[in-house]
């Protein structure tokens, strides 16, 4: 009880400490920026870092444009409104609540954070790193051969990204969950890509693209 005392006032610290500096870098009231920083870290980790027990992605590092963009998308209901994403449309209803230049500011403030690459959680097997980094190829085109992205492209960071949360969104567009919108381009473009990926191969190119961030 006590060490679950001791990380709530830890947590807490550092939110009041975070939020003094983002409201100053962002031209947002202490307050409001306190509770936004709050409410996403929630799901997202105090560092950004994501928590898969809320099925949340790392946000640390992603570029701002992209992110604004995903946060714009779920407001609107281009995403995260397909019935089979249960967790988008968690986001679709905390989108909803930020206005644009809350939007902007929470895209701003995770891009300045960095993070350690998560851990891989997909059990390693025969010959899944050479088969992963094969199928990688057609990714690197939009993603970089580094994973970095390429904000142009509209292509987020997959390096050192979460390899769960990697394979789960390319399921989502396989199955059509995510990118069914014709106003959300890039989510378009990739899930014709993502269908172009074969099931053997969903769990290594995910695995090897989390892994750039850990090399």
């Amino acid at each position: 009880m006590r060490q679950k005392s001791k990380w709530i006032g830890s947590f807490c610290l550092f939110a009041a400490v975070t939020g003094i500096a983002f409201a100053a870098s962002v031209g947002m009231p202490e307050r409001q920026a306190k509770t936004l920083i709050a409410s996403c870290a929630a799901c997202h980790g105090s560092k950004g870092e994501g928590l898969e027990a809320r099925s949340a992605p790392r946000l640390a590092g992603l570029d701002p444009t992209f992110m604004e963009g995903q946060l714009t998308h779920f407001a609107k209901g281009s995403r995260g409104t397909h019935p089979g994403d249960t967790f988008g449309s968690q986001m679709h209803v905390i989108a909803q609540s930020l206005g644009p230049e809350e939007r902007k500011a929470a895209a701003a403030h995770y891009a300045k954070l960095s993070a350690p690459a998560a851990f891989s959680t997909i059990p390693p097997s025969s010959g899944q790193l050479q088969r992963g980094r094969q199928a990688y190829e057609s990714c690197a085109a939009c993603h970089g051969a580094d994973g970095m992205g390429n904000a142009d492209l509209g292509a987020p960071r997959l390096a050192g990204q979460a390899d769960w949360y990697i394979l789960s969104s390319l399921k989502a567009y396989q199955s059509g969950a995510r990118g069914y919108d014709p106003s959300d381009l890039a989510g378009q473009q990739m899930a014709q890509s993502a269908k172009a990926v074969m099931e053997k191969d969903l769990a290594p190119v995910s695995s090897y693209a989390s892994s750039l961030g850990r090399n």
